[in-house]
């Protein structure tokens, strides 16, 4: 007998994520880094002027480097995500911690300073959910910081927390050896009742959901747990894991973060990977919650996008496929406007306010893919039907008929092609129109023919022409 799984919240299927590193995304208020300098210096940090690229230093303290953004510094910003069409925002860590990434928690229950304390996050939830956007944690539970006050306790013998952590003979486990990072020992009451405690403090705050850090990490029976702490609070609450793996098999959470997904289509786009239309629809047949994972090309732990496919025509694939293929579509911040950046850290490097700099074309591309994804149903929780595999051709297929979707993606030289559309309700004659161009193409007998451009794309969205008062489709749907 299978184990029942939670349904995945309503509202994912119509998201559009949009992910911010806090620390370098805007500082609010009016504010310079000048301004806050007492903030970080007075907690050993060093500080550093906008837009200065960020760099890697071999002692490894890049990591107490600041920039200033702060979560004033997001509400402020919440007009231009608006325009954008961004409806959830997602934040990289936001508590009390002493690096920039804060990854190392010191205490879960405050909202670090640096950012403008649990004041600011109020207020960022507040303005955010006027405004029709709903706002995700990142929550970091696989290990704290050193200064955390469970381990500053348990270093100094204290029995009563060392059992909340792996001590051996001469060292304490660490994530991957990092000792500013010790590992909590997960499977203890006290350390899961712990981590309850803040995801339901900040469910009640008013947040959405939770990401989890490290998901592999914390394994599926964590992964469970979690999940099943954040449907008791509320079914429509997301939860969304860290997984860096083949994306099946973790369904108990509504979703991953999809990066086989990204993985499998950069590769396809610079020529190493040859079956990307097989690969992909392996995925979501495999993936039952695949329409609650999260679809990545970039992140913070990751090159940019614009610095791994500098072709612009490539990249526009990268980002079409982003938002036609099932899964939640996540924008890394930036992104959007042609920021390059390579590994950590130069890929959390500020955004850029000066509209002068941004790639505009770029940034209407991304506008007009989510506006197509919050209009076309197919797209939001369609079916994934594969039908050529080079040219890559896909079906969206809907519920009702004339919402299906066909997406071509055509990397190579023009060519006529022919295909089979499985879908027994299409009628001959039926065109299909490109949302692009407005150029048609007809279904003749279930078979669809296209002429592709070299080096283009096409998204194709059924049409029913209704002639002289007769319509073919009045009793298909």
């Amino acid at each position: 007998m299978s184990i029942p799984k939670y349904p995945i919240p309503s509202w994912v299927y119509d998201s559009v994520v949009y992910e911010i590193f806090p620390e370098r995304f805007a500082i609010g208020k009016g504010k310079t880094i000048e301004d806050k300098r007492k903030l970080y210096e007075s907690r050993g940090g060093k500080i550093e002027n906008w837009g200065v690229p960020p760099k890697a230093t071999k002692n490894h303290d890049h990591v107490r480097v600041f920039y200033g953004g702060d979560l004033w510094g997001i509400e402020e910003k919440i007009e231009y995500l608006k325009d954008l069409g961004i409806n959830t925002i997602y934040l990289t860590p936001i508590f009390l911690a002493e690096s920039n990434h804060k990854y190392d928690t010191i205490d879960y229950f405050k909202v670090d300073p640096q950012f403008g304390g649990i004041l600011a996050l109020k207020k960022l939830i507040k303005s955010a959910h006027k405004n029709d956007i709903r706002i995700i944690l990142d929550g970091v539970f696989n290990h704290v910081g050193k200064k955390h006050v469970w381990f500053e306790k348990a270093v100094k013998g204290n029995k009563k927390y060392m059992n909340r952590f792996i001590f051996y003979e001469t060292h304490y486990r660490a994530w991957w050896g990092a000792h500013s990072l010790p590992e909590l020992h997960l499977e203890e009451v006290e350390v899961k009742d712990y981590i309850s405690q803040i995801l339901k403090k900040y469910l009640e705050l008013g947040i959405d959901g939770w990401r989890l850090d490290c998901g592999h990490d914390l394994g599926p029976m964590i992964n469970r747990y979690i999940n099943a702490t954040v449907k008791r609070f509320s079914s429509e609450k997301y939860l969304v894991s860290e997984i860096w793996t083949y994306p099946s098999g973790w369904d108990m959470v509504d979703g991953i973060m999809n990066y086989h997904f990204g993985n499998t289509v950069i590769n396809y786009l610079t020529g190493k990977l040859k079956n990307a239309g097989v690969e992909l629809e392996k995925a979501y047949k495999e993936t039952p919650n695949i329409h609650g994972c999260w679809n990545m090309l970039d992140s913070h732990d990751t090159e940019r996008l614009a610095t791994v496919i500098k072709d612009k025509f490539l990249r526009k694939v990268a980002i079409l496929l982003q938002f036609t293929y099932p899964g939640v579509p996540v924008v890394y911040y930036g992104t959007e406007i042609g920021i390059e950046g390579g590994k950590d850290p130069e890929c959390r490097a500020t955004m850029e306010w000066n509209e002068n700099k941004w790639d505009r074309e770029l940034r209407d591309f991304y506008k007009m893919l989510i506006k197509l994804r919050k209009t076309e149903s197919a797209l939001r929780f369609g079916s994934f039907e594969l039908m050529s595999n080079e040219p890559l051709v896909f079906l969206r297929k809907a519920p009702m008929v004339l919402d299906d979707i066909i997406v071509i993606v055509n990397i190579n030289e023009e060519k006529e092609i022919a295909f089979s559309v499985p879908d027994h309700r299409l009628l001959s004659g039926t065109p299909f129109v490109d949302v692009f161009t407005q150029e048609e193409s007809y279904i003749v007998g279930g078979v669809l023919k296209v002429k592709l451009a070299a080096k283009s794309f096409k998204v194709l969205k059924v049409s029913n022409k209704v002639v002289k008062g007769y319509d073919q489709y009045k009793r298909i749907s």
